[in-house]
């Protein structure tokens, strides 16, 4: 079928992956951080909507859109599943290329949220460590933090990498499989507070429901990312800490430790706001620091926002083009 304009392109998940490589991920989220605090991306108001059709056999739908100037695309990011947690979900993007008002695309969700993810992630974190060799501290081992291994290598100059978990079996399975292809050592550490000991920063990718850093953990400059969605940092670290940096102030309030520290009594909502000293892109755009001094021990909260899912579909959908990839379907 030759493409025109009454036509879409659909890109299921295997050609997602083979779209999207670890640089191409990485570069994707400079840009569009940049862009953001720049001015030129944002997301959609109210950010998410929420629809549970459960009680009528159906599911859980949540819709979230942004545009985004970087990929010259705006876009919604559909979501369907039974529970939070859902292995079956039936997730994708519905991409609008801009210039026009028609539907451009498809693009299955699954993968692109781990790897944008993981993106942000590094993305934020490059611009909030002090400089030189940094020794990393991994909480987690799951498929995030499997993305997040060879980005950490080409962003940061790795001094040495400690990965723990709950489940020592997996943890060391993690490390076997990644150490041998990294240029810096990568070890498996079970105790929490051995991996952060002197460690410059540390990541926390898990569904851990307690706070797994603690007060006293942290060196002064070291940076805590925390990606999870449950309570991984004490509120004390905070309280300990001279820096708070945020990717989106409504969903950190929300899931997470912000949501939590509120839920705890800590902050309320506009409290919690007040306390943020910059959100991701802005310290990614250069309008607002990211740390005052090298001796600032950083909190920050990155969990991912549509603007990255969005970038990264509309990515996937014009690379899908350019290659002849995906699935072509006539609209009527």
């Amino acid at each position: 079928m030759t493409e025109s304009a009454s036509c879409i392109r659909i890109v299921g998940e295997d050609d997602v992956r083979a779209l999207i490589d670890t640089q191409s991920a990485l570069d994707l989220a400079r840009r569009t951080l940049k862009d953001q605090g720049e001015g030129g991306s944002w997301l959609s108001s109210p950010s998410a909507m929420n629809l549970d059709a459960r009680e009528h056999g159906g599911g859980r739908f949540k819709f979230k859109a942004a545009t985004v100037r970087a990929v010259g695309a705006s876009g919604i990011r559909l979501i369907s599943r039974m529970s939070a947690i859902d292995p079956n979900a039936k997730n994708w993007h519905a991409v609008y290329d801009h210039g026009g008002l028609g539907l451009s695309g498809l693009v299955a969700e699954l993968w692109i949220s781990r790897i944008r993810t993981a993106a942000f992630g590094v993305a934020a974190i490059e611009h909030l460590v002090n400089p030189g060799p940094q020794v990393v501290a991994l909480f987690g081992t799951g498929k995030i933090a499997s993305e997040i291994v060879p980005m950490l290598a080409s962003a940061l100059q790795v001094k040495e990498l400690r990965v723990t978990s709950r489940r020592p079996e997996s943890m060391q399975a993690f490390v076997t499989a990644r150490a041998p292809k990294l240029s810096f050592a990568m070890r498996a550490e079970p105790e929490a507070s051995r991996a952060i000991d002197g460690a410059d920063v540390v990541i926390t990718l898990t569904e851990a429901r307690s706070p797994l850093v603690k007060p006293g953990m942290l060196k002064r400059g070291a940076l805590v990312c925390s990606m999870g969605g449950g309570n991984e940092v004490d509120y004390g670290v905070l309280e300990e800490s001279q820096r708070l940096i945020v990717d989106d102030v409504d969903f950190a309030s929300e899931v997470g430790d912000g949501g939590a520290w509120i839920a705890q009594g800590h902050f309320t909502r506009e409290s919690f706001e007040a306390r943020v000293d910059a959100l991701a892109c802005e310290v990614a755009a250069r309008t607002k620091p990211g740390r005052l001094s090298p001796d600032d021990r950083v909190v920050a909260i990155i969990q991912g926002m549509a603007i990255g899912d969005v970038a990264f579909a509309a990515h996937a959908l014009h690379e899908a083009h350019r290659l002849g990839k995906g699935k072509l379907v006539e609209l009527p």
